[in-house]
């Protein structure tokens, strides 16, 4: 599944109710330590792709705008790598039980 289309699924599901990772078999403190791995995880992708932490915004072109990452694009990268390394360890959205 693309990425794009696995992060919509997740937002609309996120949007609808509020859902957490579950794992066949899997217990609290296995999701915990998953969940941290992948955020971990997550941050040094994103570290390596745009640097180490967001500067403030003097990447600013007078012509183009804005040459670099927002804070929010940093933010969307990384929610997608956790999504994607959290299913990769056979986790699932559910939605919470009421």
């Amino acid at each position: 599944m693309r990425p794009a289309a696995l992060l919509l699924m997740t937002i609309a599901l996120a949007a609808c109710s509020d859902v957490h990772w579950q794992k066949p078999g899997g217990d609290e403190s296995q999701l915990a330590q998953d969940l941290g791995a992948c955020n971990k995880l997550a941050q040094e992708k994103v570290d390596r792709m745009w640097g180490a932490a967001p500067a403030p915004r003097s990447d600013m072109s007078p012509v183009f705008g804005p040459t670099g990452p927002s804070p929010a694009d940093r933010r969307l990268q990384q929610s997608q790598a956790v999504t994607v390394c959290m299913r990769d360890k056979g986790y699932a959205l559910v939605p919470v039980a009421k």
